[in-house]
């Protein structure tokens, strides 16, 4: 009989955990699947006006959003919602969704479970240099590379 380790114990600070430049926005990941053994990963972001994602479906993921400061619209399934600081959004894996930054910049967590959206941010992101938004010369990746990276990883991308 084996018997599986469980996850250790630890705490990340406030300036602490893995970051990420994905998109416009800066990830900077508390938790993620490689100290859960897969089970979830969290991080906290910060996103200016305007940012947000193209409507996907997670395969694999449960997907739920805490809004620490800021607005942001959410579209799920067919309803659109606007979240505010305190508020708590759910999107079920096999739900199509996305949301978008209303304020002048927001701070949320993104908590998935199982883990495995950090691949993803981190195969179309890039290692975060500091912890602020990325500098406005960093080139994106191209809608085409962003696609197949979401498929290789279980998401679909049905909208730029």
């Amino acid at each position: 009989m084996t018997t599986e380790l469980a996850p250790a114990a630890f705490l990340v600070g406030p300036d602490e955990g893995e970051g990420v430049w994905f998109a416009d926005s800066l990830l900077s990941y508390k938790v993620t699947g490689d100290e859960t053994h897969g089970q979830l990963a969290l991080a906290e972001v910060r996103a200016p006006r305007g940012s947000g994602s193209p409507v996907h479906t997670h395969r694999h993921e449960d997907e739920a959003w805490y809004i620490l400061e800021g607005a942001l619209t959410f579209w799920l399934g067919e309803e659109s919602r606007t979240a505010t600081t305190g508020d708590f959004v759910f999107g079920p894996r096999g739900v199509r969704h996305r949301f978008r930054v209303d304020s002048e910049m927001a701070r949320f967590l993104i908590l998935v479970t199982p883990a495995g959206f950090e691949d993803f941010t981190r195969a179309c992101g890039r290692p975060a240099m500091a912890r602020t938004l990325p500098p406005p010369d960093l080139s994106p990746r191209s809608e085409g590379e962003l696609v197949a990276a979401a498929l290789r990883h279980g998401i679909d991308i049905t909208s730029p």
